[in-house]
């Protein structure tokens, strides 16, 4: 029984030529390429044997199950083929078949389940291993309480991956062409994922390298970009100046392939950019240089913010002098939170931005704006943490108030946050401000047309 050709046209999970939301990933994911290049690329050159049947009647049913064309079908007929042919060389290949199928029915938990098992029968399966790869920097949850493990095994995966593809030879009839784009698009695959834990241990020059190898390979993968961009942000010392062109870039290839993240994550690259350089101007010619060129050409610089000048705004000049020497980074940063940390902080005044309940019982966190720049940028200056006045929450974006309270804590990114431990001073509402009545719809007559 050597008709196999026809079997090895099933299809595979082939995707990251561009990105994928978290909500859509099974989908998108899903991709199809026939199998039959990438199958004569799963096995090592140095495997002993080709796959064979052990009867006929083996053949028919997995070819049932491969000619099926109703998804449900396929799935019984796989799980019937492995039932009764446990010990089958095609075996993964059955797997492989429900991991399609669940993965096109937006199924990714039964679709991650699926694959898992496919390396429990065959830990060198290239398709299995991507599949994994690519979903886990969207299915990765850092408070799970086993997400160390988790973020190990995608690590180790991801680098199992790697080796075997450097152990590929070129399958008889693949052109050089054809053969260097498939492990291109699976190396750029694994390589996202080493960067994704690298970046979730903060270990970022790691990070940077194995991000810098995804997009190599595939200069349009946003979520490899972004995640790059991040690296570059949290390095020590922080590099904005990769960190902001990345953003950029990410952005305006999310915007491309329409991906919903793209709003926030513009949000974040303008109040990155804000922060660091004091306005908004020269951001959009970087988007525009970023969204054509995938890194920054050399020499590349965004320059820091000028020491702020006194303005006569009380607040505003008493928090630039606070933070000036934070933005700078490094000893500078260090030095004067050492001086200032746990001072108290008093006549602040400021716009509501967002009230959120804190994690305490009866805790509020308010969201401050000082600075016009932050303001416009859609960010906040101030997290007052409030445990002392529940009316806090009655609080509406936009609201004006002064408070004080104990220097606690600061952020620098995306934009330089100070939180204090406090309370507002000025008056609170008692209760929630009154929602608007919609507005009574507006009914025009019917003018019924006429004949003479």
């Amino acid at each position: 029984m050597k008709k196999t050709t026809a079997l090895w046209t099933l299809t595979i999970l082939v995707s990251l030529s561009s990105g994928a939301t978290a909500g859509g990933l099974a989908n998108r994911s899903a991709r199809s390429v026939s199998l039959n290049m990438v199958a004569r690329m799963q096995a090592p050159p140095q495997a002993a044997k080709a796959p064979q049947w052990k009867s006929r009647e083996e053949y028919d049913a997995y070819n049932a199950m491969a000619t099926a064309t109703d998804p449900d079908k396929k799935v019984s007929l796989a799980e019937a083929f492995i039932q009764k042919y446990p010990t089958s060389d095609f075996k993964s290949g059955a797997l492989l078949t429900e991991m399609q199928v669940y993965a096109s029915q937006s199924k990714t938990d039964k679709a991650v389940e699926v694959a898992k098992k496919v390396l429990d029968v065959d830990p060198d399966n290239l398709v299995a291993l991507r599949f994994l790869s690519f979903t886990f920097p969207f299915l990765y949850k850092p408070t799970d309480a086993d997400a160390t493990s988790k973020l190990s095994r995608a690590d180790g995966d991801a680098h199992h991956g790697l080796d075997l593809l450097q152990k590929l030879q070129k399958p008889a009839g693949a052109t050089d062409e054809q053969f260097q784009q498939g492990v291109k698009e699976f190396r750029g695959v694994f390589n996202s994922c080493v960067g994704f834990a690298a970046l979730q241990r903060k270990d970022y020059p790691n990070a940077i390298t194995a991000l810098k190898a995804a997009t190599a390979d595939n200069q349009n993968s946003w979520y490899a970009v972004y995640w790059m961009g991040l690296a570059y942000l949290y390095s020590t010392p922080r590099d904005y100046d990769h960190a902001i062109w990345y953003y950029a870039r990410a952005v305006a290839l999310a915007k491309a392939g329409k991906d919903p993240n793209a709003t926030d994550w513009e949000k974040y690259l303008k109040q990155t950019y804000v922060g660091y350089h004091g306005t908004d101007t020269g951001l959009s010619d970087i988007e525009t240089q970023a969204a054509a060129t995938a890194d920054p050409p050399d020499g590349f610089k965004v320059a820091h913010a000028e020491a702020p000048k006194h303005t006569g705004n009380n607040t505003v000049d008493a928090f630039n002098t606070l933070t000036y020497n934070l933005t700078l980074g490094g000893e500078t940063a260090q030095k004067q939170w050492d001086g200032i940390k746990g001072q108290p902080v008093s006549n602040f005044g400021g716009t509501v931005v967002s009230v959120e309940k804190g994690t305490d019982p009866n805790s509020y966190s308010v969201h401050i704006a000082v600075l016009d720049g932050t303001k416009s940028a859609g960010g906040y200056d101030i997290e007052l943490k409030d445990t002392t006045q529940p009316d806090v929450k009655n609080l509406q974006k936009g609201d004006l108030l002064t408070f004080k309270g104990m220097l606690d804590s600061y952020v620098a990114t995306p934009n330089l946050i100070l939180t204090l431990v406090g309370e507002v001073t000025s008056d609170l509402p008692d209760k929630p401000a009154a929602k608007p009545k919609p507005k009574a719809p507006v009914h025009h007559p019917v003018h019924k047309a006429t004949t003479n």
